[in-house]
């Protein structure tokens, strides 16, 4: 019924109308309303649990909405249902019976007696074409989900046959496809047979290199390009070539794909097209840390000076104790590697204010840089800075020319909760009045971190630290390059950078010298939350007679999306008044 029509035949009473009327009424609102008010079918599992019964109860929810009066044509197909999702896991010969809630009839009871599960007696997965001498199939195939003897499971199955074709695709075998897939169950017996048999084709290797690029941009990526002709195509060193070139961050879009149409032969032809940024980019930033307090950041990027891939970059920060602005021009070197070796001209400013500190410094270098993945990077350096500064009782205005060499290494392991890691650092700097400096020094400096684990929530963080200025007058060393610790990356208990000499008057001074140790103990806790033991120890000193500072205390680990959130609870337990101080900081560890 669409509609109701009210009949109003002539010669009738007024009121007869109205009664007639407002009982046409009631008799079409109740035909209309009954459909939507009448209970629906819900369905209540027993005698399953864990994966059986939530696939049960996906099944039962996935049939049509079916109203209380259509109990009786509904049962064969809510117990085919309830067959049909066992069967996923092997139960070919469950008994399912249906009763309905005496208090509440629109509730159907599904109780189930799920039996003996079928189990593979026999597994026969071939392999015709070049997977069948492909290694990486054979450990596929003895990596099987399923083998004889285990409990028939479809989803298995079907993860088989989408991993041969997923393993195909990745390694080049294009015309791969699967000829024959078979279960065949015996219920009576409890035993199932699978076959599987998988035509490879022929594997296809690398061929001709296609580039959308202009011939400057060409020049660049070339050395980052580790696709060889004729070696056999692997989509990992597709991804790995593309990241490669990412990375190198002059591109807003690069994009490799095989051209499967054109291939000759065994040799598919790889076509790579790139889109170059050339637009200024912005970013801002806001942090802090009880070493600094706030921070806010800005750095300003123009990826493509020139035609060379020349690149940009302006980068300033202002926090309470500091505030620097500096630049770094790029400049790849050609015919080499364009992320791992490059020159770089830096120059900048920095005004610090900290603690006993007054200081206005300038710099401008040139820096070769060679960096390795998974090795050291090298920065061989000359840098031209002028420091005028005031630091406790000295007071100066130096002109240093500084050559020197610097080393770094970063080994990491794990995702936001490193489980395997170390850092080294190290610099050697040196200043002669025979190229134009005021004084004459060498100054090194290293830092080394490690990080080990034991089980799964045991974590070990070592921190070592050392330092030292070999010369001339040490008054005349500018602030800049003279040792202080002390703070959240030293020795924590005591404030940023206020362990150090002082003079008469109390004031910090700085040392020649400097040696910092920590050890930590993590315990996690839960997926985010980590506690944490440790104790830091270390001096900034001119001679090694004073007592190191020491500092210990407790502390939590807070993993974040973007990154670790650290607070520490010290105590300097070196001094007699055993000062407290809380630390803050986000970031790696390492």
């Amino acid at each position: 019924m669409t509609g109701c029509y009210l009949p109003t035949p002539s010669g009738k009473s007024q009121p007869r109308r109205r009664v007639r009327a407002w009982l046409w009424l009631t008799l079409c609102f109740c035909c209309l309303a009954s459909p939507a008010m009448a209970a629906k079918l819900t369905y209540q599992v027993k005698g399953l649990k864990g994966a059986n019964k939530e696939n049960v109860e996906a099944y039962l929810n996935a049939l049509p909405v079916y109203q209380e009066r259509q109990y009786r044509p509904a049962r064969a197909k809510i117990i085919e249902s309830t067959e049909q999702a066992l069967q996923v896991y092997g139960y070919y010969q469950p008994e399912v019976k249906l009763t309905r809630n005496k208090d509440k009839p629109s509730r159907v009871i599904v109780s189930v007696k799920a039996g003996e599960p079928v189990l593979i007696s026999r597994l026969d997965v071939l392999l015709e074409g070049d997977a069948g001498s492909d290694e990486i199939y054979s450990e596929l195939l003895d990596k099987l989900p399923l083998k004889e003897g285990d409990q028939l499971n479809h989803g298995k199955y079907e993860s088989i046959k989408a991993d041969l074709g997923s393993l195909g695709l990745a390694r080049g075998y294009f015309n791969a496809r699967i000829s024959k897939s078979q279960v065949k169950v015996y219920p009576e017996k409890g035993t199932a047979e699978i076959y599987i048999v998988f035509r490879s084709g022929t594997r296809y290797h690398f061929g001709e290199v296609r580039y959308s690029a202009t011939p400057e941009e060409l020049r660049l990526i070339q050395p980052l390009v580790s696709i060889k002709r004729g070696e056999p195509y692997l989509a990992i060193k597709m991804a790995e070539t593309s990241q490669d070139i990412s990375s190198t961050k002059l591109f807003k879009q690069v994009d490799l794909k095989p051209l499967i149409s054109e291939a000759q032969g065994d040799q598919v032809p790889i076509q790579v097209t790139l889109a170059p940024r050339t637009q200024h980019e912005i970013e801002t930033g806001i942090g802090y840390a009880t070493d600094v307090g706030p921070r806010v950041s800005a750095t300003w990027e123009k990826p493509w000076i020139n035609r060379y891939g020349h690149r940009l970059n302006a980068t300033a920060n202002v926090s309470a104790p500091q505030a620097d602005l500096s630049f770094d021009y790029q400049i790849p070197i050609i015919g080499k590697n364009p992320l791992q070796d490059y020159y770089s001209l830096q120059a900048g400013y920095r005004y610090t204010n900290n603690n006993d500190t007054r200081s206005d410094l300038t710099t401008f270098g040139v820096h070769r840089w060679k960096r390795r993945p998974d090795a050291w990077d090298r920065d061989v350096f000359v840098r031209l800075e002028n420091e005028r500064y005031e630091q406790g009782s000295d007071a100066g205005n130096s002109l240093l020319l500084i050559p020197g060499v610097s080393w770094s290494r970063l080994r990491l392991r794990g995702g936001m909760v490193p489980d395997w890691g170390d850092r080294q650092q190290l610099t050697l700097e040196f200043s002669d009045p025979t190229w134009g400096s005021d004084i004459r020094f060498m100054r090194a400096w290293g830092r080394t971190k490690w990080l080990r684990t034991l089980g799964e929530n045991n974590r070990f963080l070592f921190r070592a630290e050392q330092g030292a200025i070999v010369g001339d007058d040490f008054s005349l060393v500018p602030p800049s390059l003279r040792f202080f610790t002390g703070g959240d990356q030293t020795v924590r208990g005591y404030g940023y950078e206020d362990i150090a000499p002082r003079d008469a008057d109390g004031q910090l001074l700085g040392g020649r010298y400097t040696t910092a140790l920590s050890a930590e103990y993590n315990y996690r806790f839960s997926e985010k939350w980590l506690g944490a033991l440790f104790v830091d120890g270390g001096t900034a000193t001119d001679d090694y007679q004073e007592a190191w500072k020491i500092g210990t205390g407790v502390g939590v680990r807070w993993v974040t999306p973007i990154g670790q959130v650290r607070l520490d609870l010290a105590v300097g337990i070196s001094e007699e008044d055993k000062p407290l101080r809380l630390h803050f900081a986000l970031g790696p560890e390492l």
